[in-house]
C-alpha cells in the first residue's frame, strides 16, 4: 500500500512540474507572459535547412532554385512543339478546295511539315496548302510538324466531300 501511495505521490508531482513548465497549473503571476519570437530569414531568401546535432552529418540534398528559374545551360530548351490542323471548310461538293492551315507552338526551329491528304494525291510539304478533292468520299487529311530538335507532333481533320 505505501508503494502504491508513493507512486501516485511521483506521478503527481511530475504531472505538477510538467504542466507549471507548459503554462497548465502552479502558480500564477501578475507579470504578462512575452510571446516567443523566432528570427526568420527576409520573405525573398531561400529557407535553409537546420543544423544537424553535434556528431550526425546532414543529409545530402540537390540544389534547389526558385520557382521558374533556369539552372546552367537550360536558357536555350524551346517550349514543347504543338500542333494543329485547320482548314477554312471541311465538308462541302465535289470539287471541294480546302485552304489547310498548321497552327503550331513551341518547337526549335526550322520546322518540317507533311499534309497528306487521304486522296491518293501527293503529299505536301507546305505549311498552309491549299488541296482540291475531286471526288465525293469522306476524307482523314493528316498533318505532321517535325522541329530541329527532333520533336514532333501531329493532328487530322475529317473532310466530307458531297
Amino acid at each position: 500500500m505505501m508503494r502504491i501511495l508513493a507512486c501516485s505521490l511521483a506521478v503527481g508531482v511530475l504531472a505538477t512540474v510538467a504542466l507549471t513548465g507548459c503554462g497548465g497549473g502552479g502558480t500564477s503571476t501578475s507579470e504578462t507572459p512575452k510571446p516567443a519570437t523566432a528570427t526568420t530569414a527576409p520573405a525573398a531568401a531561400p529557407a535553409t535547412a537546420p543544423a544537424p546535432a553535434a556528431g550526425t552529418t546532414a543529409p545530402a540534398a540537390p540544389p534547389t532554385t526558385a520557382a521558374g528559374a533556369k539552372e546552367g545551360g537550360d536558357e536555350d530548351l524551346a517550349a514543347p512543339l504543338l500542333a494543329w490542323a485547320d482548314s477554312d471548310t471541311d465538308e462541302g461538293k465535289a470539287p471541294l478546295t480546302i485552304q489547310f492551315k498548321a497552327d503550331v507552338e513551341g518547337g526549335t526551329p526550322p520546322l518540317s511539315y507533311v499534309w497528306k491528304f487521304g486522296d491518293g494525291s501527293p503529299d505536301s510539304t507546305e505549311a498552309n496548302p491549299k488541296h482540291v478533292y475531286q471526288k465525293a468520299g469522306k476524307y482523314r487529311a493528316d498533318l505532321e510538324v517535325k522541329d530541329s530538335a527532333g520533336d514532333s507532333d501531329s493532328d487530322y481533320l475529317e473532310i466530307d466531300v458531297q
